[in-house]
């Protein structure tokens, strides 16, 4: 025999939790501490039975917390501060006795926290906590129900599991509904949030300018920036092209929007296609492997430098495919306008000019230039970092002479300035350098911290030839090799179903809605009822099957073997003498008397004999029923016999 009452409170912290859990990175770390200090204090107090916290306490506590996030409400921060509220009174309600009143608020705001979750994410896990959370829900308000009327109320295993088989069809039952929804309902690609504050700039990832020097540290942020269905690759090859920057102001580099008059030949090599899934941003630029040529699927422009950028045609998700070419170099035969790419900032440290003089003795070509410049920055031994970084004006002169650790932004700028000093044309492109392959849905995933910038120098006879400066730290290998341990392929499967989550739920827009409805449209016009005669009898047999296995699990469902004897016989007196097996005002000693028939008293004697002392029929006790329920009646029809 189990309490009801203690199953409530087990149900209530399973509730709980499944309302923190999704919506606790988006909470203050106070709150996120909290709530599990509560989750242990709350059970160690139902086991002593004492609640020290009840009423002042708890009120204080309440007050204080919704007077500090009431402060924090603003319309640049509205669901931060309520959200954060939600998970206080939670933890309050926890560590409070659990009466039914407790209970029914702990539901209603682990409910809300939950769905306070989907105010900063969509991820697909929010539906597996929703679904259980329901689940649980269901479950614990039928038990309720029986806990309000006996608080002391104790279930045997066979009751309990028909009590959660009963709570957990209601939630089923609206199982074809929610189908039906989900086809005609319009969705959001966004959580909601992003309706209500616009987001800001991020800490890492794709940016429309280089800036080195602006920041001592740079955080990896692990957020996916998108995922793009191709063949595995080698890592030399996943350089994904988003955008040139051809002009530096300063120490800035940025792009200067001069339409180029440079006509750049088809690069040569291993052709690659790829679908591109970019996650929501305000990046107009299209991302492909480097060197992209085509893009199909949205409306864009392509340059001559091998940018393309996205036409404004809606805020909703997209994906577009692309070809691209795997080689490091787009050949110019025509040349390119060398001064444009000469350019140098307004100023240029002593130590920086005297050092491109190494790189210009005697007539050297571009590409002798080239690599004067690359084994000096190799024999350096520069190191690559995201902390630690100098921040000054003049970052190239103290990344080069002082500090001697960057990150990409400062090797490519470097680099580039050097190039540019020695003659050489030079630019920046700025994209992703890498990625995660995700065997289980065939494509690589891209974060945002792997936002990396290179260098490209015109050498005459090669054209354009990609350079990437920060493959020559010292710790390169270290600072882009990818774990591929437990945890990895835990990640990788989760971001699978992730992804799917996006494909199949998210982005099932209005478009998608109407296709669906034109493909079942089509389908059933052309739907042929014509039957072969000849199936005729398998069918017919079939059907009969069918029926009959239906019939036989629904007769037999959810009744135990006394319920099963019980109904046999009601249908029988019905049947013999007319009574209606329904008539529930009726006892079965009161029918006996009615009908007046040897056998039915009999039935009535054994069946009480169990029953009514809450005993469970014997096996012989059945099989000697059965028989007794077959003669009812057969001193009725031996009566006419004996009067004639």
């Amino acid at each position: 025999m189990v309490p009801v009452s203690s199953l409530i409170t087990v149900l209530a912290y399973a509730v709980a939790a499944l309302g923190y859990l999704p919506v606790a990175p988006h909470v203050d770390l106070a709150v996120r501490l909290a709530f599990p200090l509560a989750f242990a204090a709350g059970i160690f107090l139902d086991r002593k039975g004492k609640y020290p916290f009840t009423g002042i306490p708890s009120t204080v506590v309440t007050v204080i917390f919704f007077v500090v996030y009431f402060m924090q409400l603003s319309m640049a921060n509205p669901a931060a501060p309520v959200v954060n509220f939600f998970v206080v009174l939670l933890s309050v309600r926890l560590v409070n006795e659990k009466t039914p009143r407790n209970l029914l608020q702990i539901f209603a705001l682990a409910l809300f926290a939950l769905a306070g979750s989907s105010l900063f994410s969509l991820s697909a896990v929010f539906l597996v906590y929703l679904f259980l959370q329901l689940g649980l829900i269901a479950v614990s308000l039928v038990l309720l129900t029986f806990h309000s009327v006996d608080a002391r109320l104790r279930l045997t295993r066979r009751s309990l599991a028909r009590v959660i088989g009963v709570a957990l069809a209601m939630p089923a039952a609206s199982v074809p509904l929610l189908l039906i929804f989900f086809v005609i309902l319009p969705r959001t690609q966004y959580p909601l949030l992003n309706f209500l504050n616009v987001p800001g700039e991020r800490a890492t990832g794709f940016s429309d300018r280089v800036e080195p020097g602006k920041a001592s540290s740079i955080g990896d942020v692990k957020t996916v920036a998108f995922r793009a269905e191709c063949e595995q690759l080698g890592r030399n090859d996943l350089y994904w092209r988003g955008i040139v920057f051809d002009t530096i102001s300063g120490a800035t580099w940025v792009r200067s929007g001069k339409r180029l008059v440079e006509v750049s030949a088809t690069p040569r090599g291993k052709t690659i296609r790829q679908v591109v899934y970019p996650e929501p941003s305000r990046n107009s630029y299209l991302l492909a492997l480097d060197v992209p040529l085509q893009i199909d699927g949205v409306r864009a422009s392509q340059d001559a430098d091998f940018t393309f950028t996205r036409r404004p045609s809606g805020s909703g998700r997209i994906r577009y495919e692309a070809r691209s070419v795997l080689t490091g170099a787009i050949p110019v035969p025509r040349g390119i306008d060398r001064s444009h790419y000469l350019r140098l900032p307004g100023r240029v440290s002593a130590r920086i000019a005297a050092l491109t003089g190494e790189f210009t003795v005697g007539s050297p070509t571009d590409e002798e230039r080239l690599n004067r410049v690359e084994t000096w920055f190799r024999r350096q031994g520069f190191r690559y970092a995201t902390s630690g970084l100098p921040v000054t004006a003049d970052p190239v002169d103290t990344f080069l002479f002082v500090r001697r650790t960057g990150h990409c932004e400062f090797f490519a700028s470097s680099f580039a300035t050097l190039l540019r000093l020695a003659g050489v044309p030079a630019r920046l492109v700025g994209g992703y350098y890498g990625g995660d392959y995700n065997d289980v849905g065939g494509y690589y995933a891209v974060t945002e911290d792997r936002a990396h910038v290179w260098v490209e120098a015109f050498v005459k006879g090669r054209g354009w030839v990609r350079v990437d400066p920060s493959s020559f730290a010292s710790n390169f290998d270290r600072t882009t090799t990818s774990s591929r341990g437990f945890a990895t392929k835990i990640t990788a499967l989760l971001d699978s179903f992730t992804w799917y989550w996006n494909q199949a739920v998210i982005t099932y827009d209005l478009q998608k809605q109407v296709d669906f409805i034109r493909r079942a449209n089509r389908q059933f016009k052309g739907l042929s009822l014509a039957l072969d005669p000849r199936l005729l009898p398998q069918a017919l047999a079939l059907a009969a099957v069918l029926t009959l296995s239906v019939w036989w699990i629904t007769a037999r469902s959810g009744r135990t073997p006394e319920e099963r004897i019980l109904r046999s016989f009601l249908a029988r007196v019905e049947k013999v003498y007319g009574i209606p097996r329904n008539h529930r005002s009726r006892g079965l000693h009161e029918l006996a008397h009615m009908v007046d028939d040897s056998a039915v008293a009999i039935f009535v004697d054994i069946w009480g004999g169990a029953i009514y002392r809450d005993r469970r029929l014997s096996r012989e006790e059945c099989r000697q029923l059965k028989q007794i329920i077959n003669t009812i009646g057969d001193g009725r029809r031996k009566e006419p016999g004996k009067q004639g």
